[in-house]
């Protein structure tokens, strides 16, 4: 416009162009010559479903700078406030800082998309853009609401909450009996041993805790996922259970372990106790991923070894659709381990509308309810998952079981 006004003489025109040359050499003064820093991360790569963490970014050496724009790409399972993570800050002294809330609804392992900023002086004379990295968000599953009214054992220990059924070296009192070979001295009863013939001893109980052994079939994925506001499918049933399992176990000092089979790649936690091992077990669990189709097939010999582990109580979690979970439950049972299969199929299951898909549903349905009840036949039993009490009853039993008065060997002979 200078140009043109200078050749044919129109003061007009360079009046008006003028402003905007005045504006080009002072936004191309007041540019930085070097580029800009980027600071920027997540208070906390950890948290739960619906909890919500804080994403902070800090943009340096942007002097000249007015104002910086921050957005982010939508992707499922992450919700962000404000919406897009869209907002805009002021630039002081050559610095912006801005930051938003993300809010995780669903269990796993994500890779957020990477957050967008640019910087813009007046006039928008310049700019410069900048993305930041990925960034990783483990995700741990919000247990249901669990609690176990019912005790393993009639009377509670020292170690974990439940002490052992047989007698041995221990700190908790079991009964005064005659002393043997071997006995410590320290464990001897003296105001009954000067009140008898022979010498006494103070009997005890062996510390023991409880092994709570769990099994998540991950085979498949039945129902709708809507996050943790929303319907919860058979696998974000089974993992946020397994999750209030481990989670009420652990905390009252027993030992758990984990074992998912079924999955693209079948995760084993040893047992163990404590908050360090249960956030083990839940960060093992937001690994999980249903391999559908392109799992192997089961092999019962390679579940044996592991099924001989000694577990004083298993669960497995299984929405039932896939024969492997009962056969595995069978294997459980078959070497002595109290056994429950808790039910974590949905109730309400939208089938295609297609008519014969419909009714190959209906059948796998009948067939599921007869192999159900060939599983408790074996005295292996099935609860559906409702939270808190689900495993009252089955604790019951297994305590009715362990204090019940057993025939041996010897009295058998005598008999």
């Amino acid at each position: 416009m200078v140009a043109v006004a200078v050749l044919w003489r129109r003061p007009d025109l360079l009046v008006l162009a003028t402003p905007l040359a005045v504006v080009t050499v002072a936004s191309l003064l007041a540019k930085p010559n070097q580029p800009p820093t980027l600071d920027e991360g997540l208070d906390n790569s950890v948290v739960r479903e619906g909890d919500a963490t804080t994403w902070h970014g800090s943009v340096g050496n942007i002097r000249g700078a007015d104002l910086v724009g921050v957005a982010v790409q939508p992707q499922p399972w992450i919700e962000l406030d404000p919406i897009f993570g869209a907002l805009c800050t002021d630039v002081v002294d050559g610095r912006a800082s801005a930051s938003f809330a993300v809010r995780s609804t669903k269990w796993g392992r994500r890779i957020l998309n990477p957050v967008h900023l640019v910087a813009m002086s007046r006039w928008a004379a310049f700019s410069c853009s900048m993305e930041t990295s990925h960034s990783s968000l483990i995700t741990l599953p919000l247990p249901s609401a669990f609690d176990a009214a019912a005790p393993m054992r009639p009377t509670e220990g020292l170690v974990g909450l439940y002490r052992s059924t047989r007698s041995g070296d221990g700190s908790e009192f079991s009964s005064v009996r005659e002393f043997q070979p071997g006995d410590r001295i320290r464990r001897i009863n003296w105001s009954r041993s000067l009140r008898s013939p022979t010498m006494h001893v103070n009997a005890t109980w062996s510390d023991h805790d409880t092994h709570v052994a769990l099994v998540v079939d991950a085979t498949d994925e039945f129902g709708a996922s809507d996050g943790v506001d929303g319907a919860a499918s058979s696998l974000d049933t089974s993992v946020r259970a397994a999750g209030a399992i481990s989670e009420h176990f652990a905390r009252r000092g027993d030992r758990v372990s984990l074992r998912t089979f079924g999955s693209t790649r079948e995760q084993l936690v040893a047992a163990g106790t404590g908050e360090t091992h249960l956030r083990r077990v839940l960060d093992t669990l937001t690994q999980i991923r249903p391999a559908g189709p392109m799992r192997g097939t089961y092999r019962e010999t390679a579940f044996q070894h592991w099924a001989t582990g000694g577990a004083e109580l298993t669960v497995v979690l299984s929405p039932l659709v896939a024969r492997e979970a009962l056969d595995r439950a069978v294997s459980l049972g078959r070497h002595g381990s109290p056994v429950v299969i808790v039910d974590t199929l949905p109730d309400d299951i939208t089938v295609s509308d297609d008519p014969f898909t419909a009714l190959a549903w209906r059948i796998r349905l009948l067939e599921r309810r007869r192999e159900a009840r060939s599983v408790e036949a074996v005295g292996i039993p099935i609860v559906a998952w409702r939270g808190q009490g689900s495993l009252d009853q089955f604790l019951r039993d297994v305590a009715r079981r362990s204090s019940a008065p057993r025939m041996t060997k010897g009295w058998t002979e005598s008999a």
